[in-house]
């Protein structure tokens, strides 16, 4: 490589939360439904630049961990909600936020 020459991964592509798989995180982008969709978002602590940690995604529904909180979402509002992947998720983490709130109410 030559000098002053700088090297950049392409940006990441926001894209629906409804493709991401059970264990991955996501960073909010944008929500691109109506403005009663949007303030119900908000209202819920989904807004962009929110970090979030999907906990299932079954095909009918989408499961996210949110600060401690698991929302469930609808199929057609998962697909308003456009993300990027978060490098923090799941599969790096030692203790996935959604399994550790399930064991702690099965015991």
């Amino acid at each position: 490589m030559s000098e002053g020459v700088a090297v950049h991964s392409p940006p990441l592509q926001a894209q629906s939360l409804a493709t991401f798989e059970a264990g991955q995180g996501a960073i909010i982008m944008a929500v691109t439904g109506g403005r009663r969709l949007q303030e119900r978002m908000v209202a819920l602590g989904l807004f962009p630049g929110q970090r979030v940690t999907v906990c299932q995604n079954n095909g009918s529904s989408l499961v996210v961990s949110l600060n401690g909180s698991r929302l469930v979402l609808g199929r057609g509002v998962s697909y308003k909600i456009l993300a990027t992947p978060s490098r923090s998720d799941c599969r790096q983490a030692e203790i996935c936020p959604c399994r550790a709130e399930a064991s702690d109410k099965l015991t």
